[in-house]
Order: structure tokens, then C-alpha cells, then sequence
């Protein structure tokens, strides 16, 4: 057991499951748990941070204003996949090593994208209200069988997507910065048929956004990427689009989307993320052909195991940036997040 380190645990989600706190105090006998509920931020989460060696991090900002006051922090290791929320340069020039493993959620969130997408055919929640009103209205929706399916951003959840997706015997086209040859989809979708590999196709973004029936988003958020679904963007695709976004907030504009929804009656969008979050007063949710949920991607109890036994496994195994010249974040096959 490490009996040195002091191990700061920032999630508040990680900080309240009992199986990942039995698992750290196998490893550390140092550990302070973020207990209080919220999200930490500012002085309160600089506070929660002084001594501390190594710190599991959620979805709080680790920006170069409190890495720069955190001089004892060696680690930083991430729960979830995202890291647009931590100054990987600063880490770099202070020598913090990150610990991070790509993919650990997956399986999660390829489920809740395909839920969103059977939500958006059926009209459910239109459905609901209806009902909640005394309306029997029994409105007509569509079939997932046999649609084209355009997935932005092909990495581990797109691609997790695109399996699920097999027996609904979809045409899958995707868009990825990374061009896969056919030797990589093989590889990649070792334990699928050949006639599921040969209904791949990777297109432009325009043709994603003209072609699809349905459009799902698993991109990371940086600054190639936000407002990547902007009003040109939706001008191109079809008057009757579902748009599905379980990957971060800001890589569609929510204003265009508000304006392109309000003229499209058929179109649908269901996210799982916003640009602010909580987004209680988010003007789309009062649009009938809109739904939400609350940043739930990750929110299974395997989800989070998952995760956080990556994130335990982070505090000891990890990656140091001093010798990566720039860091080059890959799309698609998510393995790199840095290219040595």
C-alpha cells in the first residue's frame, strides 16, 4: 500500500460509490473524498487540492490558474474520457504525469446514443405529454430498420455504435479526420461479419450532412470541433433529420439549432450535453421536437466502474508529456490520444 501519496478524489460521483472507495483504500492509505455533493470550483476546489500528490479528476476544471497553485501535484488521473477540461500544456511544463485510458465508456454511451435515436423516431416524449393531457393521440413515427446513419467521429464510441446498430441493418456512413482503410475496419470489427464491415463507408462531412437520416455526434470538444454543427451545417441536411448529441456540449450551436428546429417541425434533436450545464433554462427544451437527459452517458453501474478502476489503475500507470512535442488528439481510433 502507498502510504506516501496524498490522493484527492474531485468526482463527486466517484466520491459515493463505496466499491471504487474500497478499491483506492487498497492501493492508498491518503485519500480525501469530495463529499459535499457538487461540483467543486474556485477556492473550494483549490482548497480541497492543497498537498495533494495525485488527484482523480471528474469533469472539474483543471485549467493553468490552479495547476500553477498545486505545486505538490505529480498525477492527474481522468474519470470519463474527456479531456477538454484539463491544460494538458501546463501539466506538461510542470512534468504532471496523466493517467488516462480511452474507451472505458463506451458501451454506455453507444446504448444511451441509440436510445436517443429510438426516441427521436418514436416521438416519445411528445407522447407522454399527450397522454399526461388526456390525448390518446397516437401519432406516427418511424422505423430505425433500413436508415442511413451518418456517425460523426468514428473513435471508440462510434465505432461501439455501429455495432449495435447491425441488426437493424443500416447504411452506416461516418466522417473521421482519420481515413481507415479496409485492413483497419477489419481490424477493428474483428468479431463482425463481412457484410456489417462492407456497409461502412466513410463520406466527407457534407455528405454525412446531406445524405443522413439520422446523425449522431462522438467527437471530443476543441477548438476544431465547437460549433462544428453550426446554421451553415444544418442548412445541408434533410427537413426531417434527427440529430443525436452524447458528446460534449458547444460542438453544436444550440442558437442554430433552436432556429433550425423551430422551422423544421419534423426535424427531432436529443442531447445528453450542453454548452452550460445544469441547462435548466436551455431555450430548447421548450421545443416539442427536442429531448434531453442530463449528461447520463457514463451513468451505468458498470459505466462507472469501469471508469474509475481506469482512473485507480491512472494514479500508478500513466503517461508523462515532457518528451510530446505537441499533443495530437486523434478522432478516431482513440488509442493515441498523444502521438510519441
Amino acid at each position: 500500500m502507498n502510504t506516501e501519496d496524498k490522493v484527492a478524489i474531485t468526482s463527486r460521483s466517484f466520491s459515493a460509490n463505496t466499491q471504487l472507495i474500497d478499491e483506492l483504500k487498497t492501493r492508498y492509505k491518503n485519500i480525501s473524498l469530495n463529499t459535499s455533493g457538487r461540483t467543486l470550483a474556485g477556492d473550494d476546489l483549490l482548497n480541497f487540492l492543497e498537498n495533494q500528490n495525485k488527484v482523480i479528476v471528474g469533469l472539474e476544471k483543471f485549467d493553468e490558474a490552479l495547476i500553477k497553485q498545486l505545486p505538490n501535484l505529480k498525477v492527474i488521473s481522468k474519470f470519463g474520457v474527456g479531456l477538454n477540461n484539463i491544460d494538458l500544456n501546463i501539466m506538461k511544463e510542470r512534468s504532471i504525469a496523466l493517467g488516462f485510458k480511452e474507451g472505458t465508456n463506451k458501451q454506455s454511451v453507444a446504448e444511451l446514443a441509440l436510445m436517443h435515436i429510438l426516441v427521436a423516431l418514436r416521438k416519445v416524449p411528445s407522447s407522454k405529454e399527450d397522454i399526461s393531457n388526456t390525448i390518446w393521440s397516437q401519432k406516427k413515427g418511424n422505423e430505425l430498420y433500413g436508415k442511413t446513419i451518418g456517425i460523426i467521429g468514428f473513435g471508440n464510441i462510434g465505432q461501439k455504435l455501429a455495432a449495435l446498430l447491425e441488426p437493424f441493418q443500416c447504411s452506416i456512413i461516418f466522417y473521421d479526420n482519420f481515413v481507415f482503410s479496409k485492413e483497419d475496419l477489419q481490424s477493428q470489427f474483428s468479431d463482425r461479419t463481412d457484410s456489417f464491415i462492407n456497409n461502412l463507408e466513410q463520406k466527407s462531412l457534407d455528405e454525412v450532412l446531406t445524405v443522413a437520416d439520422i446523425i449522431s455526434i462522438h467527437l471530443p470538444l476543441l477548438n476544431e470541433t465547437k460549433n462544428l454543427i453550426d446554421v451553415n451545417a444544418l442548412d445541408k441536411m434533410k427537413d426531417n433529420i434527427n440529430i443525436i448529441n452524447t458528446s460534449r456540449g458547444g460542438i453544436v450551436n444550440e442558437n442554430a439549432l433552436f432556429d433550425f428546429l423551430t422551422k423544421n417541425k419534423n426535424a427531432f434533436a436529443a442531447f445528453d450535453v450542453f454548452l452550460d450545464e445544469p441547462a435548466f433554462n436551455n431555450p430548447l427544451l421548450t421545443l416539442n421536437n427536442f429531448y434531453a437527459t442530463s449528461h447520463l452517458g457514463s451513468m451505468t453501474e458498470e459505466g462507472v466502474l469501469a471508469m474509475g478502476l481506469a482512473a485507480i489503475d491512472g494514479l500508478d500507470e500513466n503517461l508523462s508529456l515532457i518528451h510530446i512535442s505537441e499533443p495530437t488528439r486523434r478522432y478516431a481510433i482513440s488509442y493515441a490520444v498523444f502521438c510519441l
